[in-house]
């Protein structure tokens, strides 16, 4: 099995949402198999060299945040190319629904566990942090999920926290029952990384424009398109809401979510 993983975070704005802050911190994690990697790595090269032919210059990665802004170099992309090649991103990922593990965590989540903080520094990861305990939670959802079934684990995370080739997650996973690997990556080297890029930002994003009060015809057409991929995780709740909804309704549906948890009456 190999894992993926990505970073993103929370609005960089106020919002009226009680849930949703700028404090939050997320990784995303994808699960492919043995069998799929050789597949996937080289289908996403191939993008790659399609996407250099299309912009005329070499593109060694895809920063998805980039390529919907429509920045450089997909500024040479002609009006609406960005978002058709984004588009096709995820169709791909609709046919293929690779399976995804989701980490977020912000106040009200160490208000509801206080004792996470106290769990010190695991594989480099300050757990008074709240970007460092949302990748340890990732990596400790993946093996409660998977550690009975599982065979060898290769887990790659983008760079940016520490250097490509560093390791990563030997103490974390010390008692994994097959061989076990972790590595900080960059996306340029690892294709992997592309898809959790993708993800990630799909889920960001999303979340950002459930908080917007007015949104555009480009808003509704990327949350519909997010909701036809059907991204496969159990950490996400599927909502049914009106167009015009806001972050009252937005968080009405939280509520009921922590309800069934049990973290609010």
């Amino acid at each position: 099995m190999h894992f993926a993983i990505d970073d993103t975070y929370g609005p960089q704005i106020p919002t009226q949402s009680r849930y949703v802050t700028a404090e939050r911190r997320t990784h995303v994690g994808i699960i492919f198999s043995d069998q799929e990697v050789s597949f996937v790595r080289e289908q996403i090269r191939n993008c790659l060299n399609y996407a250099s032919e299309l912009v005329s210059c070499t593109v060694k990665e895809f920063h998805f945040v980039d390529l919907y802004n429509r920045k450089a170099p997909w500024d040479r992309l002609p009006d609406g190319g960005n978002l058709l090649l984004f588009e096709a991103f995820c169709e791909i990922y609709k046919v293929y629904r690779w399976p995804v593990i989701i980490s977020t965590i912000d106040k009200r989540t160490i208000e509801d566990h206080p004792k996470m903080q106290s769990w010190g520094i695991i594989d480099g990861l300050d757990c008074k942090k709240a970007e460092d305990l949302s990748l340890l939670c990732l990596c400790l959802k993946l093996k409660m999920l998977h550690k009975e079934r599982a065979g060898s684990l290769q887990i790659y995370i983008d760079e940016g926290r520490k250097k490509p080739g560093d390791q990563f997650g030997y103490s974390i996973f010390h008692d994994w029952p097959a061989p076990y690997s972790g590595v900080y990556a960059s996306s340029a080297t690892e294709p992997l990384l592309q898809i959790a890029d993708l993800v990630a930002f799909c889920i960001n994003r999303t979340t950002h424009l459930q908080m917007k009060s007015r949104r555009t015809e480009l808003d509704n057409w990327f949350l519909d398109m997010i909701v036809n991929m059907r991204i496969n995780s159990s950490d996400l709740r599927t909502m049914q809401l009106t167009l015009d909804f806001g972050a009252a309704e937005f968080d009405e549906e939280h509520r009921l979510d922590r309800i069934e948890k049990k973290l609010e009456n």
